[in-house]
């Protein structure tokens, strides 16, 4: 999801296997050598280098970004990794911003829900590992192919599905379809369809999501099969952003997009369950006036979900928060705050066009909001 998801094309279920039977590991492609991107040598002023181990639970990862929207800044390197007690890492083992003679962008990064692993491609050989952050341990996830650069066309995506046992690898090279599917205790992988959004404990049982012309199509397979179309959904902006778990699924939307300008506010939390088939709730989340777009995160309960918005300040400026949501009320209690300009003071090299990573929101400690002065937004549409 990177979350931050993408409207896929349907594709073939047939690879899933049938439920209760293991995944079976496939050899997906052949492995390419992979070319480490342009980086810093040394570790940036102020940041110290992810330890061997002892790293507590993990929040948000980030990279530098570059001083204009589109532009990668290649000696920026490698992510920075923000822990729970406060402590930002900085991640030389990483793959992190690179440039080519033909292109940029960032190599992709993971954190569970739980904030104990990370998962990312390892700089020194471009192997795809999930690290263990308490005891440095890594595994090498066994599909084939690995980060290169050089033949790098598109910039993929990865993220730890249901309470972080499997990892979902998408963005394939070129000439293949669909997406990989890794068990994170032992690296197995698969090939699974490119929408799908969750994963049972088995890995045999996939919720896929896809654009309909009538709304959004969910189908569970690997079992009892079921088809679900969440209508009402209908603008791609609004598409796209369904996340599942347990056999619950929720999405947060703006459901009257105007038909020009830029207003994505979110006003519906909509959740559906993947059994039955049927809406559980359709409630208008009690967020602040000020939020001018969100995007849901995961589960916290099978009551709550976490969601991230973006929050309006003076001078055309923004702050990042999360909230929890009650899937039946649309009460809202905020969780955390992504401080930026904290973060700059820590990390000069922190500017607003990086790549940006959630994790580690599941028993997360009580946060307490500073109050804030809110400012309503006015709703934009055509000038």
């Amino acid at each position: 999801m990177l979350l931050f998801a993408v409207a896929m094309m349907v594709v073939s279920c047939s690879s899933t296997a049938p439920a209760g039977s293991p995944p079976k590991p496939v050899r997906v492609s052949q492995a390419t050598v992979a070319r480490p991107p342009t980086a810093v040598a040394e570790t940036p002023p102020g940041l110290r280098a992810l330890p061997p181990s002892g790293v507590g639970p993990a929040t948000y990862a980030y990279t530098c970004g570059s001083e204009a929207a589109g532009e990668t800044a290649g000696a920026c390197g490698h992510w920075r990794l923000l822990t729970r007690d406060g402590g930002v890492w900085y991640l030389p083992e990483a793959l992190g911003d690179y440039e080519t003679d033909d292109e940029s962008g960032t190599a992709p990064l993971a954190i569970s829900p739980d904030g104990l692993r990370i998962a990312y491609y390892r700089a020194s050989d471009g192997r795809l590992v999930v690290r263990e952050l308490a005891t440095g341990a890594t595994t090498p996830m066994q599909h084939a192919f690995t980060w290169d650069i050089a033949g790098s066309t598109d910039t993929a995506a990865m993220e730890f599905l249901g309470k972080g046992t499997w990892l979902m690898i998408y963005n394939l090279p070129p000439d293949e379809e669909g997406a990989v599917l890794a068990a994170v205790a032992t690296g197995e992988t698969r090939e699974v369809p490119g929408n799908v959004i969750d994963v049972d404990a088995t890995g045999s049982r996939l919720t896929t999501e896809t654009a309909a012309d009538t709304g959004v199509r969910l189908q569970t397979t690997g079992g009892p099969v079921h088809h679900i179309t969440v209508t009402g959904l209908h603008d791609q902006r609004a598409l796209g952003g369904f996340i599942a778990q347990d056999g619950l699924a929720f999405d947060l939307v703006p459901r009257n997009i105007p038909a020009c300008g830029n207003d994505i506010s979110p006003d519906k939390l909509v959740t559906v369950d993947l059994t039955t088939g049927k809406t559980i709730s359709v409630v208008t989340p009690r967020l602040p006036a000020d939020v001018l777009r969100g995007w849901g995160i995961g589960w916290l309960s099978p009551r709550e979900v976490l969601v991230s918005v973006v929050r309006k300040r003076s001078q055309d400026t923004t702050v990042e928060n999360t909230f929890a949501l009650d899937i039946m009320t649309g009460g809202a209690r905020q969780t955390g705050r992504i401080d930026k300009a904290g973060l700059r003071v820590r990390d000069p090299g922190l500017v607003p066009y990086g790549s940006a990573v959630y994790g580690g929101y599941l028993a997360a400690p009580p946060y307490k909001a500073t109050p804030e002065k809110v400012v309503p937004i006015k709703h934009r549409g055509c000038e």
